[in-house]
């Protein structure tokens, strides 16, 4: 897997001070033993040097890879089992929600912030299953970019393709989380490609209308309906209006 873009992303000069973060390690390795087995394990992830400080025992026991393969291959062993069509869209999420930290957020306030975005991991059954991520920053470098983080992965119960969704939330001064970012990727790469137009089409397509029941509600003629029909076709690469609908409702868009 390629992670130039990931690379990128986290870029930075910076070495981690381990002698902080051994503290946390050692205390969520004793904490691991008397946790629980949801559905749910936790990683310390590396950026700088591309890999996992920690990784909890319910990671084998939920997606069946030996913590040994990822702690020697590093984040690509993981990455590599994310779905290919949400790994484009979990990168720019990523992006996305670096570049707000580092142009939106006050360096003081980062370290109370949480971060969250999904995407479907293959497990060792070669099963897709739905990731929702919920990350916290533990180590900055100089800039205030978070380069360590300690994250929450929770297993869907759902296994049917969940938009994908970045968030990022602070915790304010009244100890209560206030949303900074918010954009559901599924939802905005549909509207980037279409025309305002286009995207009335396909809003009323989505809730079922016909081709005549969309021309009087838009006031244009069938024939100017169904050029954008063709159209929308062309830019979204589908066959048919069905693969519209259902797309729309399988990402919850409308």
């Amino acid at each position: 897997m390629n992670l130039e873009s990931y690379e990128k992303t986290f870029s930075t000069n910076a070495t981690i001070d381990y002698t902080a973060v051994d503290k946390h390690i050692k205390k969520l390795a004793e904490l691991d033993q008397y946790l629980p087995k949801l559905q749910s394990y936790i990683l310390v992830q590396n950026t700088v040097d591309q890999k996992y400080e920690y990784i909890c025992e319910n990671y084998e026991k939920l997606l069946g890879y030996k913590k040994s393969d990822v702690v020697e291959n590093g984040m690509s062993f993981h990455f590599s089992k994310i779905h290919p069509e949400d790994v484009p869209i979990w990168l720019k999420i990523l992006d996305d929600l670096m570049i707000h930290t580092m142009n939106k957020v006050e360096k003081k306030d980062r370290v109370n912030c949480v971060y969250s975005w999904n995407y479907r991991l293959k497990n060792s059954k070669n099963k897709y299953v739905n990731i929702q991520v919920h990350q916290t920053p533990l180590y900055f470098d100089k800039k205030g970019k978070p380069i360590l983080g300690y994250s929450q992965n929770v297993i869907l119960g759902n296994v049917k393709k969940q938009p994908m969704v970045g968030v990022c939330k602070k915790l304010n001064a009244n100890d209560e989380y206030e949303t900074l970012f918010y954009k559901n990727y599924s939802e905005s790469l549909l509207i980037d490609c279409l025309t305002n137009r286009e995207f009335d089409v396909v809003r009323l397509l989505a809730k079922g209308h016909s081709t005549k029941e969309i021309s009087t509600r838009l006031n244009i003629s069938i024939h100017t309906t169904a050029t954008h029909r063709k159209n929308i076709l062309s830019k979204l690469k589908f066959n048919s209006s069905s693969e519209i609908i259902n797309y729309c409702n399988q990402n919850q868009i409308f």
